[in-house]
């Protein structure tokens, strides 16, 4: 999509759209979620080639529908896929209902999910053809190998494992999932899993991700908040599940 036009409509790319990037190097704002770092906001980003899809019309008076459209740099088999797209819906409702099934999950971190589409549909990239039609499109691209390998230690400290871009002023609907960069930080804890376990691992730990950029998208802002899928900053254990709350200072 031109992001110099706010009034164009999305632009797919079946199935190898994640690959036609454009060769364009912009100095764009970016939200890095890093791992045990805080956010830095970076600049020169490769930005590129994305949505196609034609805008579907809106009967009157009925809501927006937002269609979340997956691009995976490397084939992932359909029990990957599944089992990301289970993990992405799960997250979304735990925190916009604000309860994770063990207790209630603070006010502040589903509130700020308030603005996001709990009903949206998520689309593989390969899965998309010519001419779908979508109320508004958000682009989620997983670079990297998203398949989780057991390693001996983990071997990624502050990285960043997902970002988004400021366009025009607006944080534009194009989502980065570094899926390496988790494997790495999760390696050392798929040790003697098989690989369902492997897949639900590395599922929940992208979604987690994913959902914290689209909180960013969605609410078009780039607070973080103290504790939960908000916080700035990731570890192993907010990769895996709702973290424990951590002491003042730390």
């Amino acid at each position: 999509m031109n992001g110099n036009d706010p009034s164009a409509p999305p632009q797919i790319n079946a199935g190898t759209a994640a690959r036609r990037t454009e060769a364009a190097w912009k100095w764009l704002v970016s939200f890095d979620l890093f791992a045990k770092a805080g956010v830095v906001l970076s600049g020169i980003l490769l930005f590129g080639a994305v949505l196609a899809l034609s805008p579907r019309p809106a009967p009157a008076q009925s809501p927006a529908r937002t269609t979340v459209v997956v691009f995976a740099e490397r084939p992932m088999p359909d029990e990957a896929w599944t089992a990301l797209f289970n993990a992405v819906r799960s997250t979304v409702a735990v925190y916009r209902t604000g309860s994770n099934g063990e207790g209630q999950i603070g006010t502040a971190e589903s509130a700020r999910l308030a603005g996001m589409d709990t009903l949206a549909e998520l689309v593989r990239g390969d899965a998309v053809k010519p001419g779908m039609q979508v109320d508004n499109a958000i682009s989620v691209y997983l670079h990297g190998d998203c398949a989780l390998q057991p390693l001996p230690r983990r071997t990624a400290y502050a990285v960043p494992l997902g970002w988004v871009v400021r366009q025009d002023g607006r944080i534009a609907p194009f989502i980065h999932v570094d899926c390496t960069r988790i494997g790495q930080v999760l390696g050392a804890q798929a040790q003697g899993l098989d690989r369902g376990e492997r897949n639900r691992m590395m599922a929940e730990a992208m979604a987690r991700v994913l959902v914290h950029e689209w909180i960013h998208v969605a609410a078009q802002t780039d607070r973080h908040g103290q504790e939960g899928i908000t916080r700035a900053s990731f570890n192993e254990e907010d990769l895996l599940g709702e973290p424990k709350p951590r002491a003042a200072g730390r």
